[in-house]
């Protein structure tokens, strides 16, 4: 009751602020257009990417912009993390929420929003590569994390990988009561990853298992594999220290992807879905899907029948099953062949076979195919890999 009270308290006192701030936006728009930007703030791989990637297009003019502008931001939604604040002008959301509201009811109102990103994480404009990144480090924060780092195990040089698992856990517990089951043939089992982990491990790297709300352990008696979702050591600093610091991310497509490839580290996509939007704009990337087969049959399905009844373009657990077939997760021996083809492009150890460029070109080709019209949504210049490995070992897949 006293919270409620508090809120109408905190609304009677905000609205008269809000519309004379309002109205005096309009008042001064010939002199400067002050715009209003609603953040993506629930889920953490939206609030750094797509915020990322609307910086680039606002400093790129690329969605059209006035000659003097001031813009503010604002988070109607729990911030997953609040690295941005010192980068942009962020205003309490009290007084904003009022703002954009009243702002919206009156004439002009578009001239005074931020306009959203092109495609909300995808990076249809090819902006990462070219550009640096907005977020950084105080050297406070970088001496706490290497603090960190080393109570974690981890010594000054020492390189480490971070591996984070789509599961229905942390949906589960940070949206409860909401039926999030249309996105689990997303999910996937962190003891697939384990055989690829140990890997990298044999190659002297740490492997450091991310997250903050998982299923299961992952469970391995090599001592550089480190399962810092169930440890102590989770933070929401940490999260986003280990992402930007990491020789490279393994991941399915969640959000934490966003972390590295904000501080422009690589990405290695294993079980990715939905397929028709695997991150292809980073040149340093590198990926394998989920695949699919006929529940009838038993069989993969290649990807010209991918592309029959539009099966490439599913985002909907639903679909799969009306039409017939399964979802299928990479097996851990791919999952650890695109880990150490990964680790071998960095270290400049990679020695491409006779045949794997015309594979790629031929798979990127059929795979711009098959996803239609997603092709010009989803996707700008196509720069990522495909795995090497995979493609050799599926050649009759691509048809």
């Amino acid at each position: 009751m006293q919270t409620k009270l508090k809120r109408l308290v905190r609304l009677a006192i905000a609205v008269p602020i809000a519309l004379i701030f309002v109205l005096l936006v309009r008042v001064i728009r010939p002199l400067i257009v002050v715009r209003i930007g609603v953040m993506r703030s629930d889920r953490i791989g939206h609030f750094v990417l797509e915020t990322e990637l609307q910086q680039l297009e606002i400093e790129r003019g690329i969605a059209g912009q006035p000659k003097r502008f001031f813009n503010i931001w604002y988070a109607p939604e729990p911030i997953s993390n609040r690295v941005w604040k010192r980068v942009m002008r962020i205003w309490p959301n009290w007084f904003m929420v009022p703002v954009f509201r009243l702002n919206n009811l009156m004439p002009g109102s578009k001239a005074h929003q931020i306009p959203n990103t092109a495609s909300t994480c995808l990076d249809v404009h090819n902006l990462i590569d070219g550009a640096p990144p907005h977020l950084s480090f105080t050297p406070r924060e970088i001496e706490l994390g290497n603090k960190t780092l080393s109570e974690m195990g981890l010594s000054e040089g020492d390189r480490f990988v971070c591996i984070i698992v789509r599961d229905a856990e942390y949906t589960k517990v940070a949206f409860p009561g909401k039926d999030m089951s249309y996105h689990d043939f997303r999910n996937c089992d962190i003891d697939d990853s384990v055989m690829g982990a140990e890997a990298l491990a044999d190659r002297g790297l740490f492997v450091i298992r991310m997250g903050s709300i998982v299923e299961k352990p992952m469970v391995s008696k090599n001592p550089k594999i480190i399962d810092y979702a169930n440890s102590k050591f989770q933070s929401e600093f940490m999260d986003v220290f280990l992402g930007a610091r990491c020789e490279f991310c393994v991941s399915d497509g969640l959000g934490y992807y966003a972390i590295p490839a904000a501080f422009r580290r690589p990405n290695a996509y294993v079980n990715f879905t939905p397929f028709h939007i695997f991150f292809s704009s980073r040149a340093c990337d590198l990926g394998i899907a989920k695949t699919v087969s006929s529940l009838k049959t038993g069989k993969r399905l290649n990807l010209s029948q991918m592309g029959e009844n539009g099966i490439a373009q599913f985002s909907h657990t639903s679909q799969y099953s009306d039409a017939g077939v399964s979802i299928d997760s990479n097996t851990p021996e791919e999952i650890r062949d695109l880990m150490l083809e990964m680790l071998d492009r960095i270290e400049g150890k990679w020695k491409p076979q006779s045949g794997d460029d015309e594979l790629q070109t031929k798979f990127w080709r059929k795979y711009s195919e098959v996803i239609g019209e997603q092709r010009t949504i989803c996707h700008g210049e196509i720069r990522a890999k495909y795995g090497a490995q995979f493609l050799r070992d599926n050649q009759e897949w691509i048809l």
